[in-house]
């Protein structure tokens, strides 16, 4: 079973909201001169919803065209409305879990969900984490690598990472605004740069801040690869060792903290791919396509099947058995 961890969707459900009330959703639906239709957000953010995004048995052809047999969705991130007021943060959350917990009943087997949370508000996120553990069994929930120039080790975040643990939920971090940005606007050098970076800025907080000393059984998973992290872990572990800022908190060594995360395949290179399974461990690196944006890899079921250094159980743990264990699937 072949299980793809970053694959994203914009429900027709949660479309349909939209249109019905677009104020309640924070957003509008708009089209072009030629029909296409793109999501407006209130804050200005624009948004093109191609087909592949909405239609789920287009996205299981498509990716059962890349030997996929299961799809882990959640909403594509630009969707978020994080910027939202909390009310509308809620009314998206509801409406996008509801609508891809409807998909995952409708292609059992095929479709998994992946819920998202109001993290402008960690009350009303842990209220919805509840909910979509309760009413739909969701066992993963995806949350941004900050927010509002805020890193995941401050003290508001954790109860939501406290329930997190309690409840077993795999939590996806996944890049929303970028840190830099403005220095990044030319050659998509946000995407290209900014999301990996942000990643990375999000397990560092995660490690030197503590949060995961304090919740040893807390489930991450980071997307592209875990940006730099596992490149640079060595850079980590010597300042841990020499900079008294980066040991204040911490009392066990860098790679303990960093070899419990997870990490998709989405970077796009079969020797880098084989060093990060290689370095992070073939128990902990999943299969991640992040389809169907411009950025996608879809071929990454050829990618891990190409690399000769793996052993066919590294393979097997990497295409779907350790998403299998996570998900409980």
């Amino acid at each position: 079973m072949r299980v793809d961890i970053h694959s994203h969707t914009a429900p027709a459900k949660y479309l349909e909201a939209i249109r019905h009330d677009p104020k309640s959703m924070g957003c509008r639906v708009e089209k072009d001169d030629q029909g296409r239709e793109s999501v407006v957000q209130d804050n200005g953010r624009s948004t093109r919803v191609r087909t592949n995004l909405i239609d789920p048995e287009l996205r299981l052809r498509e990716m059962a065209a890349e030997q996929v047999d299961v799809i882990v969705e959640s909403l594509l991130p630009p969707l978020l409305s994080l910027w939202a007021p909390t009310a509308v943060g809620v009314r998206v959350c509801q409406v996008v879990n509801d609508a891809i917990a409807e998909d995952a009943k409708r292609y059992p087997g095929r479709m998994v969900g992946m819920g998202i949370v109001p993290f402008q508000d960690v009350g009303e996120a842990i209220r919805e984490l509840d909910r979509v553990v309760k009413e739909h069994g969701m066992r993963t929930v995806l949350i941004p690598a900050s927010h509002h120039g805020k890193n995941l080790d401050e003290a508001e975040f954790f109860p939501f990472f406290e329930r997190a643990e309690e409840r077993g939920v795999l939590i996806f971090i996944h890049p929303h605004e970028v840190a830099a940005a403005d220095r990044l606007k030319k050659y998509a050098l946000n995407n290209l740069i900014g999301n990996p970076l942000e990643t990375t800025i999000a397990q560092a907080s995660l490690i030197f801040g503590g949060v995961l000393e304090r919740l040893p059984e807390l489930k991450i998973c980071c997307a592209h690869g875990g940006g730099y992290s596992p490149w640079i872990r060595g850079r980590w572990r010597h300042g841990q060792s020499s900079r008294h800022e980066a040991k204040e908190v911490i009392t066990r060594p860098i790679d303990e903290y960093l070899g419990r995360m997870y990490f998709d395949t989405c970077v796009f290179d079969p020797a880098s791919l084989e060093f990060l399974i290689k370095t992070m461990g073939s128990d902990h690196v999943l299969l991640g396509t992040d389809y169907p944006t411009p950025m996608m890899g879809a071929d990454q079921v050829s990618l891990v099947n190409q690399i000769d250094g793996l052993t066919a159980k590294d393979k097997e743990n990497v295409l779907g058995g350790n998403a299998a264990r996570l998900l409980g699937l």
